[in-house]
């Protein structure tokens, strides 16, 4: 009878926790509570006194939306990888574009390139059905989403890093830009866009605030959202990720518009005292030859400003303030660029809505993939560059200059 009643016990015991459920490692649980169909994590334990009822964690997401959330990832992975390869591989074999932004467009193009490599272990993740990450070892997915989020606070840093190059070459003197920017300082900037992220990641979840791995609600390598402190973590993150960097952004372009608003009026004044005092010239009466006095000097001066126009170095130095300028607008519109992509993401943190969080990070990730093209689109520097390497063909020009 005994052993009847301990078999009957073991069956109903069973019956209440059937084997197919999610539970969180070591959860503990009260025997008589019923569990949603999931899977069973190995390491859970079973104590019959305690009242702790477990805590089941599910994807946010339907597989369809996971699904194409993965394509939509694998697309831009791509893209971002192709493309910001191609942009190092001009800088390196083109002496033309070793400057001093350029500096800070490769540290832009090799974050992006990481962030790609750091992305791609979450597609197998949202693509398994299987409970948990699919591979045997959580190990990728936490320094996946590590060096995720280092890759990503460096585009920001550097972002504002070109903005305040752009903003000092083009505001201030050149002895001032050239005493900033020397290879020790330049190497201290960089250096500390990658510090500045790596400590933001790395140092809070070291500390029991916030925990990097596979999330389960988005099914994706990140930080783990249902940790009890990962609202402190994401609030550390923005702190030290977005208002520094944000507003010299801000700033800085905010400057390089006063600026050439201010020089193109005195531009504008300058052209309009040149026209008035050529229509003085050309109007003037026709008695002052009569008393003997010609217009040598006047058409003497005119001759001389003419062949100064004509000199290789005003050439050269108008030519080179067009290109600083163009330039300047060619970076503004990739800061643009990642405004916009970031605007829906910033608007669901701010709204505290996790639901299409991952449609906002796939659109945020859109920006690294388009900023090549907007390099090759109207870049005066690398546009002619990045068009020959499409096309497969360099010039002899770029050949003799590596």
């Amino acid at each position: 009878m005994r052993q009847g009643s301990e078999s009957q016990s073991i069956k109903s015991c069973s019956m209440a926790y059937p084997t197919n459920v999610t539970i969180q490692p070591h959860t503990t649980f009260h025997p008589n509570s019923t569990l949603p169909d999931s899977t069973l994590h190995p390491n859970f334990t079973l104590h019959p006194n305690s009242t702790v009822q477990p805590r089941v964690v599910e994807s946010i997401y339907t597989y369809p939306e996971l699904v194409f959330c993965a394509v939509g990832l694998s697309i831009l992975i791509v893209g971002t990888f192709f493309g910001n390869s191609l942009v190092l591989v001009a800088v390196a074999r083109t002496r033309k574009l070793r400057n001093v932004t350029n500096v800070f467009v490769v540290n832009l193009s090799v974050s992006h390139v990481l962030l790609s490599f750091a992305v791609l272990w979450s597609v197998p993740a949202m693509v398994s059905e299987t409970p948990g990450y699919p591979l045997q070892s959580d190990v990728p997915c936490v320094a996946a989403a590590v060096l995720m989020f280092i890759a990503w606070g460096t585009c920001v840093f550097t972002l504002a890093n070109i903005a305040l190059n752009r903003c000092i070459l083009i505001t201030r003197p050149k002895e001032t830009y050239q005493w900033l920017y020397t290879p020790r300082k330049i190497a201290l900037m960089v250096l500390g866009s990658w510090l500045v992220p790596l400590c933001t990641t790395v140092v809070p979840p070291l500390s029991g605030v916030g925990d990097l791995g596979f999330d389960p609600e988005s099914r994706t390598c990140s930080h783990i959202v249902t940790h009890p402190e990962d609202v402190t973590y994401d609030n550390i993150q923005f702190a030290l990720y977005y208002p520094l960097p944000a507003a010299v952004v801000l700033v800085s372009y905010v400057l390089i518009w006063k600026h050439v608003k201010k020089h193109f009026r005195k531009y504008q004044q300058h052209m309009c005292e040149r026209l008035q005092s050529s229509t003085v010239v050309q109007t003037a009466p026709s008695s002052i030859s009569m008393l003997g006095i010609d217009d040598s000097t006047s058409r003497r001066t005119r001759n001389q400003q003419a062949s100064l126009r004509r000199t290789g170095s005003f050439r050269q130095l108008t030519s080179s303030k067009h290109d600083q300028l163009a330039i300047t607008k060619n970076l503004f519109v990739v800061v643009l660029a990642f405004v916009v992509c970031f605007s829906p993401l910033a608007i669901m943190a701010v709204t505290k809505s996790q639901r299409y969080q991952l449609y906002g990070a796939l659109i945020l990730f859109l920006s690294g993939c388009i900023n090549p093209l907007i390099y090759a689109a109207k870049h005066p520097l690398f546009a002619p560059v990045l068009r020959a390497m499409i096309r497969c063909r360099c010039s002899n020009d770029q050949h003799a200059q590596t």
